[in-house]
């Protein structure tokens, strides 16, 4: 088992009951009949969403955080993302749209690497003032009106309009940007080091020893680092990393219980079961079925 099933772009537009004609780019707006989904998932496209009213709970990878509208959500492909709804109504809009439609024509395929904020966990939502929600209001109802007008020239006024705010976004987020970097810098290094090997790790290591002998520390004093400064055991950072992509897996009907366990690295089905359960509450199977 390779390759961890994203929902492609034609998946998003069933859900919101759209027409697939479009195969690269689609413009949504949610307000009080949404359809957010719950659970983790990654997905084939990117995604620049723009909250104008209420507020949702965004979770990226491990990092949740409550948005409150004026805001912008950046959501690249690789990042495992579930919203969730708040008793203030959200009013959102939100453009999906492949890197291949972006790029096309583009000289620099590594161009949205440049943008740290789509795959950046700290760092893909952030608060607008007034004067930038103006900004970005503009932006979004000219692509609503050309995909409305049905324009000749719809997907080059669309990725001009993508482009542009993928510009606009950068521009903002360098205060805020300025901000993360300054909270980060305060952690001590053991804290950090620890988060990015996590990233790379978890999937076939489960055990505090093996980060602790990773950073050449002991893993009571790696738990007592963590805990201190992120409120969570470093036990508590790699159980909740495995779950969630467990979670990710799961949903994918093709893979079975079996596959799941043996690609994050369990010595059988019976213990990734256990665990599963003891974190979750519910058997891999009981959450299998329960997504459907």
């Amino acid at each position: 088992m390779k390759k961890i099933t994203t929902y492609s772009i034609q998946h998003h537009q069933k859900v919101f009951n759209l027409s697939s004609s479009k195969k690269d780019f689609f413009f949504i707006e949610l307000g009080k009949n949404s359809l957010f989904n719950t659970e983790p998932r990654r997905s084939e496209t990117y995604s620049i969403s723009f909250l104008k009213e209420g507020e949702i709970i965004s979770q990226a990878g491990l990092v949740k955080t409550k948005i409150k509208a004026p805001a912008i959500i950046a959501l690249g492909p690789s990042v495992v993302r579930t919203v969730k709804e708040t008793e203030n109504s959200p009013k959102m809009e939100i453009i999906f749209f492949t890197d291949d439609y972006l790029l096309a024509n583009r000289a620099n395929v590594f161009y949205l690497m440049e943008f740290d904020f789509f795959e950046n966990e700290e760092l893909h939502s952030f608060g607008l003032t007034e004067i930038q929600a103006k900004k970005i209001e503009r932006i979004f109802e000219m692509m609503k009106e050309t995909i409305c007008e049905k324009s000749f020239h719809e997907q080059e006024i669309i990725r001009s309009c993508i482009y542009i705010l993928i510009h606009e976004i950068n521009s903002f987020l360098q205060e805020t940007k300025t901000s993360a970097q300054h909270q980060l810098e305060k952690l001590p290094a053991i804290v950090v080091n620890f988060k990015n090997l996590l990233k790379k790790e978890y999937h076939q290591n489960h055990t505090v020893q093996f980060y602790a002998d990773k950073l050449n520390i002991t893993p009571k004093h790696l738990s007592e680092i963590v805990k201190k400064q992120t409120g969570k055991t470093a036990g508590d950072w790699i159980n909740e990393s495995v779950i969630l992509e467990a979670k990710v897996l799961l949903q994918n009907q093709i893979y079975s219980v079996a596959q799941i366990s043996e690609f994050l690295n369990f010595s059988d089905q019976s213990v990734f079961g256990k665990f599963f359960k003891s974190n979750t509450g519910l058997t891999p199977l009981e959450y299998k079925k329960s997504i459907k």
